[in-house]
């Protein structure tokens, strides 16, 4: 019989808050049943994005991710987050490959995106995605907002896409070293299934 452990608790705010302003440290290759790991980190706007991951004890140690989603002051100082909610990661996020992802239909780039979050009275999606060493820079259009960034040694970049429109599409276009585009990748943060069911919420619909 394996011996009892105690569950990793929740990140400090201050952890949180540290890798918005200066990124997220490496991915680790293994992340034991005792890590949380910030995978990703990334600001757009007043906003944040952090990817953290651990494992589930009580799913043979499935990969998980936490998503958290915040806002910061006009003075700048981020206002720590009321939660986090999340879902599986693939294992082969903690060795990014060298050319098109698996499961991506021969891509360089997948979505994995998932969550949205209530923050400070606005909508917030999740977009998050995994690029191969073939992609360095990734462009983001979300809605009438578009934005580049590199893509970090992780291979895995978020960002806070702020909701103006449930129909609104994420725009994903990954780049080379030579500038060529490599991959185009979309996401629907909201579906019509959402729609019918109110999911998250009834205002963000009125919108």
């Amino acid at each position: 019989m394996s011996e009892p452990h105690d569950e990793p608790g929740p990140l400090e705010p201050a952890r949180l808050f540290a890798a918005l302003q200066h990124g997220a440290a490496d991915l680790p290759p293994v992340v034991s049943p005792r890590d949380v790991v910030i995978a990703a980190a990334g600001t757009w706007g007043r906003y944040g994005s952090l990817v953290v991951l651990r494992r589930d004890w009580a799913e043979d140690n499935a990969l998980l991710d936490d998503v958290y989603l915040l806002e910061r002051s006009p003075a700048g100082q981020w206002s720590a987050p009321n939660g986090s909610s999340g879902s599986g990661m693939p294992e082969w996020v903690l060795d990014r490959p060298a050319g098109p992802l698996p499961d991506s239909r021969g891509s360089d780039l997948m979505n994995l995106g998932a969550q949205m979050a209530n923050v400070g009275g606005r909508w917030l999606a999740e977009l998050t995605v995994m690029a191969s060493r073939a992609i360095t820079a990734i462009e983001v259009r979300y809605g009438d907002d578009e934005i580049s960034v590199p893509v970090p040694p992780s291979g895995l970049v978020t960002l806070p896409g702020l909701v103006r429109s449930p129909d609104d599409v994420a725009e994903f276009r990954g780049y080379d070293d030579a500038g060529s585009l490599r991959a185009v990748e979309r996401y629907w943060p909201l579906t019509e299934h959402d729609r019918r069911t109110g999911w998250p919420g009834e205002s963000l619909w009125a919108v």
